[in-house]
């Protein structure tokens, strides 16, 4: 059996002693499928849940009695506490109110260092922008002074380069004129040329032509002398291949019969009954 606990709570302490008394139902099993078996089965469950009921109802009590006292507690505490305030709020109050205007101040002064700050930096931004427009307009100043100067050096060049192109203009109809002449000098001359070699051509080609029938002429000799010739070689090579491939054939077919004669005294020689027929086989064979 074990002891009876302890408890800090006194209300529980008679509860708590119940526990002795129901110790012996620990680790029991009832034979519930009986029905004597499930009535001492419910008649313990009573008697274990009263001690548990009980000990629910005074915690509720015991809870209810607590939370009024805790009610009553921040009650007296809020009442007290508004007696303290009404002493420590006018002192906070003048604390707070001096601790906000040296916030306020310190923010005033944090202002005006951005507001100066800001000044600063715009008259800065401004000055930079004069700086910059001053030296756009000296800029744009040299630009056009750079670009009336190119204006002039291009009409100058203009001028120069079209003087130059009516001098090569000039240079080049008086080149034209001299090559025309020269060209109609060296058309005669040609023509002249021209009609010498063709009548030297004319003559060249009918000798060419005379010689080229000639030469075709013996070609055509030559060439069925040379094909009557292969023609007759044709033949002769022809005839000698037959021969030999029959003297091929005579030999393939006598190396085919010897062969299947030494075949046949290789599997039936030592059959007596064939030993006529191996002896006439070994007269018959060629000589190596």
């Amino acid at each position: 059996m074990q002891n009876t606990p302890t408890t800090a709570i006194a209300e529980y302490e008679p509860i708590a002693a119940a526990l002795a008394g129901i110790e012996k139902y620990r680790g029991i099993v009832f034979d519930v499928t009986t029905p004597q078996g499930m009535k001492e089965a419910k008649v313990a469950h009573r008697e274990v849940s009263a001690p548990r009921i009980a000990l629910e109802k005074a915690r509720t009590k015991l809870k209810a009695d607590v939370l009024e006292r805790g009610r009553l507690i921040d009650g007296e505490a809020k009442r007290i506490g508004a007696l303290f305030a009404a002493i420590e709020d006018p002192l906070k109050a003048q604390i707070d109110a001096e601790e906000n205007r040296i916030e306020a101040a310190r923010l005033a002064a944090i202002e005006a260092e951005k507001q100066r700050l800001e000044a600063e930096e715009r008259a800065r931004k401004e000055a930079e922008e004069r700086r910059l427009a001053e030296e756009r307009a000296k800029n744009e100043a040299e630009a056009r002074r750079l670009a009336e100067e190119r204006a002039k050096l291009e009409a100058e060049d203009r001028a120069r380069r079209a003087k130059i192109e009516e001098e090569e203009r000039a240079a080049r109809q008086r080149i034209a004129e001299a090559e025309a002449k020269a060209k109609a000098e060296r058309q005669d001359e040609e023509d002249r040329l021209r009609a010498e070699r063709e009548a030297i051509g004319r003559l060249v080609r009918e000798k060419e032509e005379a010689e080229r029938r000639e030469r075709e002429a013996a070609e055509q000799r030559a060439r069925q002398a040379r094909l009557a010739d292969e023609e007759r070689q044709r033949k002769e090579m022809e005839a000698r291949e037959a021969v030999e491939r029959e003297e091929k054939r005579k030999a393939a077919e006598l190396l085919d019969a010897q062969g299947m004669l030494d075949t046949f005294v290789k599997r039936f020689g030592h059959l007596k009954q064939f030993a006529k027929v191996v002896k006439a086989i070994e007269a018959l064979k060629v000589p190596a």
